[in-house]
Formats: C-alpha cells, sequence, structure tokens
C-alpha cells in the first residue's frame, strides 16, 4: 500500500488537487464579495453564471499565464515547497542546494548525496504525505461510489411507487413545453416518496410531482411546469452531477461544500427567472403565491446528484420573494454589465500568476522545432580549472578541446573564451541555445570531458578524487564533484569499460550565466522547441530532446517548472539496466 501512495502519477494528482481547491476557495470568496455588492442588481442568471465559472476553475489543469490574475496578488499560492517533495538535499561547495541523480538510465531513480560518508537515501516505509494521501484517496472513493447508488435507490423508488398522470396533466405539460420551447420528450408521474416537484435524469427526463400536488388548479400547475422545464433548459441536472463529482474528489474542502449551497439557491432564482421570462407580466403575483404554497409543504431532503426541483429552505424563502416581486423583463444594460462582469471574472481567475521570472523574460518570436535550432557560439564553456590546483593557488587551467575527444589534465594557462552574443540576450533564451550546443558535443559547460567517450579515470586526473564517489550501494556508479569557483555541482554516470556515459551539471547559483533555478520549462519549450518525450520521475519532469548522438533532458520539479540540472546522455555507452559499476 506504501508503494502504491508513493506512484508518482498519484502524488503529482493529489498535489493539483491540493492547487486547485486552493485557487478555487480563493474564487469563491471573490464571487461570494461580488454578489454580495452587486445583489439583486444583477439578474439572477448571471448569479448563477459565476458559480459555473467556478466549477470550470475546478476542471481546467492549468490556465494561462497572465498579468491580470488575482493570484499575482497572492503569490503563495498554487506554490509548494521544492524541499518538501525531494527526499534529500544536500550543499556543495558553492553552498547551493543540490539533489541528484533525479534520473537513472531506463527510468530507475536513484538519489545520492554528495557527502562523503553518506550512502544512498531511498524513501521508504510511510510517512505525513502518504497517510494524508491515503485518507485523501480513500473518502473519495466512498463518495464517488456512493453518488450513483444513492441515484440507483432513488430511481427504483420512484418506479415502485410511481402514479401514472392523467391525460389533462400531460396537456398542460406539453403546453408549458411550447412556451419554454422544449421539443424533448418528458415523462410525468406522481409519488408519494417526494414532497416538492422534482426532475429527475439527464438522459429520460422525468417530471414526478408529488400527491398532495392534485389539489392545485391548472394555473398553478403551469407555474410548476414552467420552474421544472426550466431546470430542464439549463441542463442544471448535468451541472448538479459535476458539481457532485467535483465535491467527492475535494471533499475536506468546507469553502467548495459552502459554494455548493449557495449555487443551488442562485439555481433556484435562475429557475424562476427564466419562468417568469414566458409569463405574463399579471401572473407575476400568482407564480410567487405557487411557490410559497410549495416551499410551505416541503420537507429538506438529501442533495440526489440526478435530481432538480423546486427547493429551497424557509432562509431563502425571503430572497425568492423579493426577485419575483421586483422582477423585471430583460434590461439590456444589466444584460451587458453582467457579461462585463463574467468575462472579466474570467479573465482574473481562470489564469495563472505569473512570476517574477515570468515577468522579466521575453519569449523568441518563433518557436522553432529542437532539430533545426542553430545555437549561438557556447560561451565560457572551454576552460576547465583543476580543483586541486585552486585550492593550491596554481590557478592553471584545462583548455576545451572544442571537438568530440577531450584531453583532460593537459594545462594551457589560456583564459576561457566568452560568447560573442552571451551578454546580449533575451531572458535565458541564449543560455539555452549554449546548453543545447555543447550537448551536441556531448559536453556540458565548464567540464572538458564528453559523454560516451572520455573515461572516468580522465576525470580522476584532471579533477582529483571525487568529493562523492559511488558507494558499493548505489544502483548506478555516479562520482560528484563540486569544484568550487562557482562553477556549481557534477555528476559523472560510470558505464561499462570505466566510460562516462552520462554527464550531469547542476549549474551554479554565484555565476548568473550557470543559475539553472531562473528558467521555467516553457522558455525552454520556446527555445529549443516541443521536447522528443517528457517523462516524470519521482517529484521531477524530465524534458528529452534527440541531439546527434545524445540525449539531452532538462530535469526540474514538477511543482516549479523550473530547471534543476541538465542531463547529457549518451545510449551507446549507458550499462544496461540493472548493470551497474561494481
Amino acid at each position: 500500500m506504501a508503494d502504491f501512495l508513493a506512484n508518482p502519477l498519484l502524488n503529482e494528482f493529489f498535489a493539483w488537487v491540493l492547487k486547485t481547491s486552493l485557487l478555487a476557495s480563493v474564487m469563491a470568496g471573490l464571487i461570494l464579495m461580488i454578489k454580495m455588492a452587486l445583489n439583486h442588481r444583477l439578474k439572477p442568471g448571471w448569479h448563477y453564471m459565476l458559480w459555473l465559472l467556478l466549477l470550470l476553475r475546478l476542471i481546467i489543469p492549468a490556465g494561462p499565464q497572465t498579468a491580470y490574475s488575482i493570484y499575482n496578488l497572492l503569490p503563495w499560492v498554487g506554490t509548494a515547497s521544492q524541499d518538501a517533495l525531494h527526499p534529500a538535499v544536500h550543499t556543495g561547495k558553492d553552498n547551493q542546494a543540490v539533489s541528484y541523480p533525479a534520473e537513472e538510465p531506463e527510468g530507475i531513480q536513484t538519489p545520492v548525496s554528495t557527502t562523503q560518508d553518506a550512502g544512498p537515501i531511498v524513501e521508504e516505509g510511510w510517512n505525513a504525505k502518504k497517510v494524508a494521501i491515503g485518507v485523501w484517496l480513500i473518502v473519495a472513493v466512498i463518495m464517488l461510489l456512493r453518488l450513483p447508488l444513492v441515484n440507483a435507490v432513488f430511481s427504483i423508488r420512484l418506479r415502485r411507487y410511481a402514479v401514472t398522470a392523467t391525460p389533462a396533466d400531460m396537456s398542460l405539460l406539453q403546453q408549458a413545453q411550447r412556451v419554454m420551447r422544449i421539443r424533448r420528450r418528458v415523462r410525468l408521474s406522481y409519488s408519494p416518496i417526494v414532497s416538492t416537484p422534482t426532475l429527475f435524469g439527464w438522459v429520460r427526463p422525468r417530471l414526478i410531482m408529488p400527491l398532495n400536488i392534485q389539489e392545485l388548479d391548472d394555473k398553478q400547475k403551469h407555474h410548476i411546469y414552467m420552474h421544472e422545464l426550466a431546470h430542464m433548459k439549463h441542463a442544471d441536472i448535468a451541472v448538479n452531477w459535476l458539481m457532485h463529482l467535483l465535491l467527492a474528489v475535494h471533499w475536506y474542502n468546507p469553502v467548495l461544500w459552502y459554494a455548493l449551497y449557495k449555487m443551488r439557491e442562485d439555481q433556484e432564482l435562475a429557475a424562476d427567472a427564466a419562468a417568469l421570462r414566458n409569463i405574463d407580466p399579471a401572473g407575476i403575483a400568482a407564480y410567487g403565491h405557487t411557490i410559497i404554497t410549495l416551499l410551505e409543504r416541503s420537507r429538506l431532503r438529501g442533495m440526489i446528484p440526478g435530481a432538480a426541483g423546486v427547493s429551497g429552505s424557509k432562509q431563502q424563502l425571503k430572497r425568492r420573494i423579493l426577485m419575483i416581486t421586483t422582477f423585471k423583463h430583460r434590461s439590456f444594460r444589466w444584460t451587458l454589465a453582467g457579461l462585463v462582469l463574467v468575462l472579466a471574472l474570467s479573465g482574473c481567475a481562470l489564469t495563472n500568476g505569473k512570476t517574477p521570472s515570468d515577468s522579466n523574460s521575453s519569449a523568441p518570436s518563433e518557436t522553432t522545432p529542437a532539430q533545426e535550432v542553430t545555437p549561438g557560439t557556447p560561451g565560457d564553456n572551454g576552460a576547465v580549472q583543476n580543483p586541486k590546483d585552486t585550492q593550491n593557488g596554481s590557478g592553471s587551467e584545462t583548455s576545451s578541446t572544442g571537438g568530440g575527444s577531450s584531453s583532460p589534465g593537459k594545462s594551457t594557462g589560456e583564459k576561457p573564451s566568452t560568447s560573442s552574443g552571451g551578454s546580449a540576450t533575451r531572458g535565458h533564451e541564449q543560455q539555452i541555445k549554449d546548453i543545447y550546443a555543447l550537448a551536441k558535443k556531448g559536453q556540458v559547460k565548464g567540464a572538458n570531458f564528453v559523454s560516451g567517450k572520455t573515461i572516468i579515470d580522465d576525470v580522476h586526473k584532471a579533477w582529483g578524487d571525487p568529493d562523492r564517489p559511488w558507494q558499493p550501494t548505489d544502483s548506478y556508479a555516479y562520482d560528484s564533484y563540486s569544484p568550487g569557483a562557482g562553477r556549481g555541482t557534477y555528476a559523472f554516470g560510470i558505464g561499462r569499460g570505466e566510460v562516462v556515459y552520462d554527464i550531469r551539471y547542476f549549474g551554479s547559483q554565484i555565476d548568473e550565466s550557470t543559475a539553472f533555478n531562473q528558467i521555467s520549462f516553457t522558455e525552454i519549450q520556446k527555445t529549443l522547441g516541443k521536447p522528443g518525450s517528457i517523462k516524470t520521475s519521482g517529484s521531477d519532469d524530465i524534458l528529452m530532446y534527440k541531439v546527434g548522438d545524445y540525449e539531452l533532458k532538462f530535469v526540474g520539479p514538477h511543482s516549479t517548472k523550473r530547471l534543476d540540472h541538465i542531463s547529457v546522455y549518451s545510449p551507446r555507452a549507458a550499462a544496461p539496466m540493472g548493470e551497474a559499476k561494481r
């Protein structure tokens, strides 16, 4: 069970549910403030439409980022702590947080620390997060299974105790259908199990009337039919089903339960308004009297997802009567105001806020496929300073090969070259292109080694002993270095024949030209085009691009959609599954 709850897809879905629930709660509060400010000035149909936007907020996986989103005022909304999602975070010599490896060959994940004495860290057993996911999942499944069960029991009881309607009643219903312009067949029957008129069923709608309704006159029955047919015209049964399904997933959120209660109120008012628009103004008072009569006889019943009808508490009665007595036919001014309000709410509440880095970085004018990118000259990618020399103060440097082979250990004393375009880039476009250009050679910035060709002994000769060598208990062998001097952290995967088949680079927070945590996945895809594949490993997302003989992987937390490290991987040199260096 614990292994199932640790499933990356389940964890990702749970994180999305929590984030969406929080965003919807903020939106529900905004809707309540709008309703309180406008009150009866806004038509009932527009009140109801605001709640439909809330349902949409709960459905859409993500909205576009805009500067007009209300969530720009709440930067903490929808942001999860990266530390909570990653099992181990360590500090390298540059005082930067490092967590690696985040992905392994063939999808195997093996967390490795950067300390000399730390072994692999594997998250096993139960923890608070798994318990939370387990409780949420159990209750959600129970509630989801309960919905069709309650609906089925109600349907069975209706069929068992149904009383056929008279031809006169059927004639009245058909007349109301013509007025409401509804052509679908609606069955009509009486039943003692309902206390108020109820429309039940979406595919085959059925109008069920309580037995004591037979004493009402034809005009009152006509009013009732009009109200129920308004529910049908608005597809309220489908809306109720959707609302209950979403509540089953977000069962823990009291704000959404209260929003459901208020939405059902506005649903009834919208049905009243739709019926009144098709009634002669002289009959409005009689319609109000009919509604009062029905609500006085009604008794509270549990909410059934497949039903809609004349319902409401005694506390709602005053609001409904006020709406009916002050009802006016369509006003173009307020109709336009309602439309503007709905569009404005959609723009600010169905969108996601922008982060500072999103605002500061501008995208290229067009998206270019990865295979067609022509990166600029890589900047500062050739010189590799020996960490041992740095510590001894010698300052000797290793020159770049500039091609496919490496010559680690040779010192030339030359200063690193700088890209002519690297200092004048838009956003992180040039930095991403530099990464791509080096990956085509099997290299990463600041390391004069080639994935799939360099022997690990060459790395040891050039950089000395690793800060964290691979351990016999590791599933895959990685030697890790933090050379210092603001150069960041590296990890070298060791395959057959001691060949380095994977070079991972985590950048450096000290040097802005190598800092990765401000580069968003969106910028990467805008610069390099759509990746060959997008994978998930633990709590990380991996964008993979085929770059010549290599695979260039951009790895970062799913919660932030920002880069943590890159991997230049050589499929030809990779060890087969389970064949780690021993």
